[in-house]
């Protein structure tokens, strides 16, 4: 499953690593794929995933997933 979110308060590539490494951290995704100028993470995984597992993922950055 592909899932599309869109990220606010990345500005750079360590905000991006960042974002990869809190969103890959969740149990079932495969890869993520961060893309700064518009502002949006792919997630990729085998079964879908709340989101709140995303949001939640990212709740001690300054980053957050918005509709």
């Amino acid at each position: 499953m592909k899932k599309i979110l869109t990220i606010e308060g990345m500005k750079c590539e360590g905000c991006a690593s960042t974002v990869v490494e809190k969103l890959g951290s969740i149990e079932g995704v495969e890869r993520v794929v961060v893309d700064l100028e518009n502002k949006q993470a792919v997630v990729e995984s085998q079964n879908e995933i709340e989101e709140t597992a995303f949001i939640q993922s990212l709740s001690d950055t300054n980053y957050s997933v918005t509709k």
